[in-house]
Order: C-alpha cells, then sequence, then structure tokens
C-alpha cells in the first residue's frame, strides 16, 4: 500500500463516521510517513508497520463513542507498557516452547523411546492417540503463537510511536485462523477420546494412578 492509498483510506474512513479533529490526524500520519521515508523506508514497510487501516478507524470510532480503544491507551504509558510488553513477550516464548515440548513428546513416543525415565508410561496402542493429541496440541500452539505474535507486535509499535497515531491490527493469513480453529476442535476430541480409552484400557477412571505417572 503506497503512502497516498493509505491517507486517502483512513481520511475516508474517519470522515465517515465523523471522528472529530481528521485533519490533525491525518497531519500526525502524514508526518510519521515523511519521518520514516527520511529515514530511508519504503512507503509499503511503512504503511506495513501501520498496521490494518480498518482497525485503526475502529479504535477512532470506539474512543469517540466514549468507548475503549482495546489496548492503544495502555501501552501508551511507559510505566505500565513495558512491564506489560515483557510479560506478552515472555508468554509468547512460552507458547513457542510449548509447540517444540508438543513435538517431542509425539517422537518420543511414536518411537517408544525409553530414554528418560520420569517420561510417564503409556501402553502400545493407545500411544497412538496420545502422539495425535501431542501433534495436535503441537499445532494449536503454534496458531496461537501466530496471533499472539501479531496482536504483540502491534502493541510494541503503539507504544514505539507513543499516542501521535494509533497503530491498527497486522493482518493474519486465513489459513491460520482455520487451523487455529481446527487444531482446537481437534486437540478437545482427542483429549476426551483419549481419557476415555485410558479408563478402559486401564480399567480405571483414575489410569494415572494405575500407570504410576506420579510416584
Amino acid at each position: 500500500m503506497t503512502k497516498q492509498h493509505f491517507i486517502d483510506t483512513l481520511t475516508q474512513g474517519l470522515k465517515k463516521h465523523n471522528i472529530h479533529d481528521v485533519d490533525d490526524i491525518i497531519t500526525d500520519y502524514e508526518d510519521y510517513f515523511n519521518q520514516q521515508l527520511a529515514l530511508g523506508k519504503t512507503e509499503s514497510d511503512i504503511a506495513i508497520k501501520l498496521g490494518d487501516v480498518k482497525t485503526i478507524i475502529s479504535d477512532y470510532v470506539k474512543s469517540g463513542s466514549k468507548g475503549r480503544a482495546k489496548w492503544f491507551d495502555l501501552v501508551t504509558v511507559g510505566f505500565i507498557a513495558i512491564p506489560m510488553l515483557i510479560i506478552l513477550y515472555g508468554l509468547l516464548i512460552v507458547f513457542g516452547l510449548t509447540v517444540l515440548a508438543s513435538w517431542s513428546l509425539a517422537i518420543y513416543y511414536f518411537f517408544q523411546l525409553d530414554t528418560f525415565a520420569f517420561m510417564p508410561y503409556i501402553p502400545f496402542g493407545i500411544h497412538f492417540v496420545y502422539i495425535l493429541l501431542f501433534l495436535a496440541f503441537s499445532l494449536f500452539f503454534f496458531t496461537l503463537t501466530v496471533r499472539f505474535y501479531a496482536t504483540t507486535k502491534s502493541m510494541t509499535m503503539q507504544y514505539i510511536v507513543k499516542q501521535a497515531i494509533r497503530i491498527g491490527d497486522y493482518h493474519i493469513k486465513p489459513i491460520y485462523i482455520k487451523l487455529f480453529n481446527i487444531s482446537s476442535i481437534i486437540s478437545l476430541i482427542l483429549f476426551i477420546l483419549g481419557y476415555i480409552l485410558s479408563a478402559l484400557v486401564a480399567k480405571d477412571f483414575q489410569y494415572w494412578h494405575v500407570w504410576e505417572w506420579f510416584q
């Protein structure tokens, strides 16, 4: 998206919703474009960093109707934003590690390894259900990480530019949204199925005691 396209789209959207001080708002965005262009950035890259125009307009509409604009007000306050962003990036790392852990568990049980004594025992046959569950968990947390990263990135950019302008959301490919929905449903189904089959095989609803998982 070019600078002019971005500015025109934003201007039309703000005027359509009768947002006050449209000229001042647009001036802020034009100034930001000019500053970034002077640093050697391209118009397309700047527009991408500013995020989705529709969500920018939506934030101004919510603010104008005395509503709260998502997280935008918080991340412009330094003493709140920094700890919050640190926590969010920490969670992002945890999500990424969970993806790796789920994959590792799937591989571990697929090859029936016994390298680590602390790994829970799962009987042969039913372990395939758990392998599928771990793979589904891995996909779920991967897509969750992608979505969470987009939001965290948007919040980070909002903090960097402060209150002069508002940053919109970043586009996520539809495939990630579909995979998130599908993997969450499959994970839930496999979790329930795994519990039922495990209880049947162990002949006990608390099968983890029979298999001595916590001893």
